[in-house]
């Protein structure tokens, strides 16, 4: 679970690379520690700042 939320961000910086508006994390990945399937889904909102001089468009966000 958290490979895969660490190559979905690391995918959409990479796209964002092109983009006028600078994308800045708070943090770039987030350990889980140790996940039990028995605990069900773990969940951690991650946090952006647009530092760029123009505004930061999300278009097509799903979640995973």
């Amino acid at each position: 679970m958290r490979r895969i939320i660490l190559i979905g961000f690391i995918l959409i910086s990479g796209l964002l690379i092109f983009a006028e508006a600078k994308f800045t994390p708070e943090l770039r990945e987030y350990d889980f520690g140790e996940v039990y399937e028995k605990d069900g889904p773990m969940k951690y909102n991650f946090e952006f700042t647009n530092t760029g001089d123009e505004p930061l468009l999300l278009i097509d966000v799903k979640a995973g």
